[in-house]
């Protein structure tokens, strides 16, 4: 049996066309069908969703994708991290992919979301599996070995980290950092999302200031609409109408006067 599980392992290593690692740029237009989770109506997820510099919000994300099989046990040892991660980090930049196939064993893909309750979106790597010796599209752009498969991929939509396996609580401490550090590195994967708190001053206790500074600073985004972000467009839209214009302004000035921002 150990003799079997080796020359499995070294099958399963030589068989997938890696293509993408560490270093490289992750092609926005790659996408699989979305199987779980999907709360767009879309038929695919395309990594594009997450690229701030093309997608419609601007809105960029720090990504890990998790390659997976459902008869995979270090797979079923990892994924309760997976999620315990997306809800600390989500609001800070973070989305979780988890790349699935061989559904079936047991797992759907919807009971692989209902047994573990994820809330991340799961894409099926499946329909591709008869293009390959092993493994679908995804697994072999981005993997090399076995399955568990971790990447990490930053805000500029480079790899930064590409691993197989699982290695318990030391091995996710790992991948947290590179999740962490790229969050860090990335300012506008997260932003207050405070109303009116535009030139990010804050009190000795770390509250925001909201003043003239900001109602300045608001009139300013409104004559360079092309360079508003994601952040910006949050903490101006006054109205919440979804868009900037005077409309803000003048109720941003009402609110000042009427000391609605006093801090």
């Amino acid at each position: 049996m150990k003799n079997k599980f080796i020359i499995t392992l070294f099958l399963l290593s030589v068989s997938y066309t890696q293509v993408y690692d560490v270093g490289d740029i992750v092609p926005s237009d790659f996408g699989l069908p979305w199987c779980g989770n999907n709360t767009t109506g879309n038929d695919s997820l395309f990594f594009s969703a997450y690229n701030g510099a093309i997608n419609e919000t601007g809105r960029p994300y720090v990504i890990w994708v998790m390659a997976f099989t459902t008869w995979c046990p270090y797979c079923v040892q990892e994924v309760p991290y997976t999620q315990e991660f997306y809800e600390v980090y989500a609001d800070s930049g973070l989305i979780i992919i988890g790349m699935g196939g061989d559904w079936g064993q047991p797992y759907t893909c919807e009971g692989w979301v209902d047994n573990f309750s994820l809330g991340y979106p799961i894409i099926s790597d499946e329909d591709t599996y008869n293009e390959y010796e092993y493994g679908g599209l995804g697994a072999n752009l981005f993997t090399d070995t076995y399955v568990p498969y971790n990447l990490v991929i930053d805000h500029n939509m480079e790899i930064i980290y590409s691993q197989s396996g699982f290695y318990g609580q030391d091995g996710m401490n790992n991948i947290l950092d590179f999740i962490t550090t790229a969050l860090d590195n990335c300012s506008l994967c997260t932003c207050t999302e405070v109303l009116g708190d535009l030139d990010h001053t804050f009190t000795i206790d770390d509250e925001p200031i909201i003043n003239l500074m900001d109602l300045l600073r608001l009139s300013d985004l409104l004559v360079t609409d092309d360079q508003i972000n994601h952040c910006e467009r949050t903490q101006g839209d006054i109205t919440g109408d979804g868009a900037l214009d005077m409309i803000d302004v003048i109720a941003f000035s009402t609110m000042l006067s009427e000391g609605v921002f006093d801090n």
